[in-house]
């Protein structure tokens, strides 16, 4: 694999015992009488609470003066002083602005003093400054030495440090940004070039570009604190890659150079209206603490529910949010989950810190138990330089996700495929849309000479790549619409042979018939039209000359799945493609996500399972690629044991009744 994907084979060596930290808004600690309330909240749930971090008194897009901060970093200083009288072993300062969060909406920001971001289009942030300029330097490093003299023990970096989103959507291009990236210095002719499809290469310099000024900001900061003080730990705070990675996503170099042995993996779920965006989180998450340099051993997961409406989120789903994140290889939390205003109770969220307290045991005995252990599973393919990689065609450059919305795949995993971002440790890989670009050659032979299931837009890459016959078939007439999947009568299709499915297709599934083309190539699937007419293989398996086996799917492969023969099918076909090495197998029909962690030799095995339903799943049978003969069921009231049947390279676990979203944490030894 590249450099770009070289951190996916680093396990977590090294890592902390588990921290709970909380992140408090300015109101919480600006005046006495709230910062009484709120070590009152916490002193009458201790056991929930490690760590503080006080947020700089600041908006998401504010740069005050020094003075203005001189003045908050005296009192910063009392509270650290205070929190550490009461007892709490690390206290520290999140800076919440470092390349602005975005531009302020309103009146109420102060007036902005430094050179301005500009974006691909000319557009000039009102409130988020160059990432090169001189005076945002030499601002940004005495800012960081302001709040370091405040001592204290830890310093965040705010997930305001990327190269995308500051009121621009694509910075930067102003002058100074230009004459060093060295290309022209005339915005619009670089603009146009960039959007040429001929220019790849050029593409892949701004991206690293915008990777390198990243970097440099973090060894300014880096070394700003430790001037100050070398004792301080710093910490990076990041976003997932299907954000953006205009800025190349460089965790390891930014975490690096930085010298964080503190990282927290963040993104958007921030209410459960939509609770299955909890996997887009998860394997964001995961992508994020895979990339990080080895240095970092306290990831602490960014549990946000902004705005801090308290019955906007379960406190089910942060208590879940945190079993995924463990599986995602993170050893502790940063809850930012407490009001941002100054008055009135904070009785909100006892509640909430009550179950924080409850399901502490358990979360720290799956921290121990996956201590170094990989995420094993199908890799649902990305990359975090794609949008550099990727191919330009008329609709231009500047834009991302559609076709290359790496989240695609994340429904296999409610279907009982486990999922691991870590394409080392993976018993095959997903392609989805147009992702294949951002890959060598070299890259995809590799792939397809393992497992693969791909869409009917990666084959489309392949082809144009002449690595299509690999695939053992080619993309064929378009279907627009009016169309079902009929399953055929090939052995891993069982007993539902002829079984139907009608995922509603449109025109961006790129629905397409499939025409074989190698000896071999096999038909699990057929489009059949509302009116009868067959429209050709819609699925489709093929063992290549590199041993590989590889399924295409061309009809609506990644949503709409939760069918009895559609599920099953899809059970038997990952399992065929892992060559019968699915670390999991859920045969029973639930819709059930599992999350796996487990040793080489298979003696020790973590599996966290969560229905994903508003339905009791009623008791089954779990069956593990383990040699491991003990599970034990680990819940907030203590560990059960639960019944164990060996068999053929595996074995079988009985699990009980999972109520709507609950979680079942099963370890293995």
């Amino acid at each position: 694999m590249s450099d770009a994907r070289r951190p996916e084979c680093q396990c977590e060596p090294g890592r902390r015992p588990m921290t709970l930290s909380f992140r408090l808004g300015s109101p919480q600690w600006l005046t006495d009488a709230q910062w009484g309330r709120l070590l009152a909240l916490l002193a009458a749930h201790r056991p929930a609470v490690d760590e503080l971090s006080l947020f700089t008194n600041e908006a998401m897009g504010w740069f005050g003066t020094m003075d203005e901060m001189a003045r908050d970093v005296e009192l910063m200083a009392r509270r650290i002083r205070e929190a550490h009288a009461a007892g709490y072993r690390s206290v520290g300062i999140n800076v919440l602005c470092t390349l602005g969060h975005g531009d302020p909406v309103g009146e109420w920001s102060p007036e902005f003093r430094l050179p301005p971001t500009v974006g691909h289009d000319g557009q000039q942030a009102t409130h988020c400054p160059c990432p090169n300029s001189v005076p945002f330097r030499e601002h940004v490093k005495a800012k960081y030495q302001l709040f370091a003299r405040a001592k204290p023990d830890f310093i965040w970096v705010d997930d305001d440090l990327r190269q995308s989103h500051h009121g621009v959507t694509y910075p930067c291009f102003c002058p100074l940004c230009l004459e060093r990236f060295g290309h022209g210095a005339e915005r619009a002719a670089l603009v146009k070039r960039l959007e040429n499809p001929a220019e790849s290469a050029l593409r892949r310099a701004w991206v690293e570009f915008n990777a390198t000024t990243l970097e440099s900001l973090c060894a300014d900061i880096g070394v700003a604190v430790r001037a100050v003080d070398p004792t301080i730990e710093l910490g990076l705070m990041t976003i997932g890659s299907s954000h953006s990675t205009h800025g190349g996503h460089a965790l390891e170099r930014w975490t690096a150079a930085l010298g964080a042995v503190r990282g927290r993996p963040g993104h958007g779920f921030y209410w459960d209206d939509s609770p299955r965006g909890i996997y887009a989180k998860a394997f964001d998450v995961g992508r994020q603490t895979r990339d990080y340099a080895p240095a970092v051993t306290d990831v602490q997961y960014e549990l946000e529910n902004y705005p801090y409406v308290a019955l906007d989120k379960a406190d089910r789903t942060v208590l879940n949010e945190v079993y995924l994140a463990v599986m995602m290889g993170c050893n502790g939390a940063a809850f930012n989950a407490l009001k941002s205003t100054a008055t009135g109770t904070l009785d909100d969220y006892q509640s909430l810190l009550a179950a924080i307290v409850a399901e502490r045991p358990a979360w720290e005995s799956l921290v121990a138990h996956v201590a170094g252990l990989p995420a094993l599973g199908f890799w649902p393919a990305d990359d975090n330089a794609l949008m550099g990689k990727r191919a330009v065609d008329a609709s231009g450059w500047f834009w991302e996700g559609g076709v290359y919305n790496i989240q695609q795949p994340n429904a296999l995993v409610e279907m009982g495929l486990p999922l691991t971002p870590a394409g080392c440790a993976s018993c095959g890989a997903l392609l989805a849309g147009r992702i294949a670009e951002a890959f060598t050659d070299v890259e995809l032979r590799a792939l397809l000479a393992r497992g693969v299931l791909m869409d009917s837009l990666a084959l489309e890459v392949l082809w144009a790549r002449g690595l299509g016959e690999l695939a053992g078939v080619r993309p064929g007439k378009r279907v627009l619409g009016g169309a079902v999947e009929t399953l055929t009568a090939h052995a891993l299709n069982g007993r539902f042979a002829g079984d139907n499915r009608d995922a509603l297709m449109d025109a961006a599934d790129n629905v397409r018939g499939l025409d074989l083309v190698s000896p071999g190539a096999a038909e699990l699937a057929r489009l059949t039209g509302y009116d009868g007419r067959d429209h050709g293989c819609c699925l489709s398996v093929y063992e290549n000359p590199l041993g590989g086996r590889v399924a295409v799917s061309s009809y609506v492969p990644w949503r709409r799945l939760g069918t009895l023969g559609k599920r099953s099918q899809l059970t038997e076909l990952a399992d065929w493609l892992a060559y019968g090495r699915m670390p999991v197998r859920i045969d029973d029909f639930r819709r059930v996500a599992p999350f796996v962690r487990m040793s080489a030799d298979g003696a020790r095995y973590a599996v966290v399972l969560l229905n994903s339903t508003l339905d009791a799943a009623a008791p089954f049978e779990l069956r593990v690629r383990a040699t491991a003969t003990k599970a034990t069921l680990v819940t907030s009231q203590g560990s059960v044991p639960l019944a164990v049947l060996p068999g053929d390279g595996e074995v079988r676990v009985a699990v009980p009744t999972l109520g709507p979203w609950q979680p079942a944490v099963i370890l293995g030894s």
